[in-house]
């Protein structure tokens, strides 16, 4: 089993210690380091080069966002994970905007099991992405009603496939959330990456891609 190597930046010693000990408790986490700031964060991302960085978006000396970003340009592999009061959509479009891939932006108040923080490492570190439900809501809702033509030739439910994607579901977990069969996802998924005019011959990862129209269309 692959050790995911992670380092934690987190300004407040309480949620410090609990991402700490849900981490401890994983048999597959290793914690590295946990910091108190963004530049502390950047340094350390530097020095260790963990897999996945959990880092809070409003940090003394730079914030999540920022930090996030010069650790990209560091490690362009490694995990982010942005933890946030915010539930406004802004928040995480700034922190996707350069690309999806391996990226989650989490609800502090939604973190209710460790399972769940768990699973965001875990899709972070293989290159999915994820957001927080209320912000894929959001985003749902606005992608249905604006002049994209293209997200706007999706059915209701392959932009409820293209939602779960964004929260990074894999086709098996989306089959077991909708109550259908996994041939019936992949026959969503193809329909939606054809109607955006994606294939893996015109880009490396159409997954990605996808959700980041999807992203795009709440700008």
């Amino acid at each position: 089993m692959t050790v995911i190597r992670v380092l934690i930046a987190e300004d407040q010693t309480i949620w410090r210690d609990i991402y700490s000990r849900v981490i401890a408790d994983a048999e597959n986490i290793e914690l590295l380091e946990a910091v108190a700031d963004g530049q502390a964060a950047v340094a350390a991302a530097q020095e260790l080069e963990p897999d996945v960085m959990l880092l809070d978006i409003q940090m003394p000396k730079l914030n999540g966002i920022e930090a996030a970003k010069q650790i990209r340009a560091i490690l362009p592999e490694v995990g982010l994970i942005l933890i946030s009061h915010h539930a406004q959509r802004q928040y995480a479009e700034a922190f996707l905007r350069n690309g999806t891939s391996g990226k989650a932006y989490l609800l502090k108040h939604t973190l209710s099991e460790p399972v769940e923080l768990i699973r965001a490492i875990e899709v972070v570190a293989e290159g999915g992405a994820m957001l927080a439900p209320e912000i894929q809501d959001e985003l749902l809702q606005l992608a249905s009603s604006t002049p994209y033509a293209q997200l706007n030739a999706l059915t209701k439910r392959e932009k409820e496939v293209l939602g779960l994607m964004a929260e990074g579901y894999t086709n098996v977990s989306i089959a077991n959330k909708l109550s259908v069969s996994e041939r019936t996802v992949e026959s969503h998924v193809n329909n939606i990456f054809s109607k955006l005019a994606l294939s893996s011959e015109a880009t490396r990862n159409p997954r990605v891609m996808a959700v980041l129209l999807f992203l795009q269309a709440g700008q």
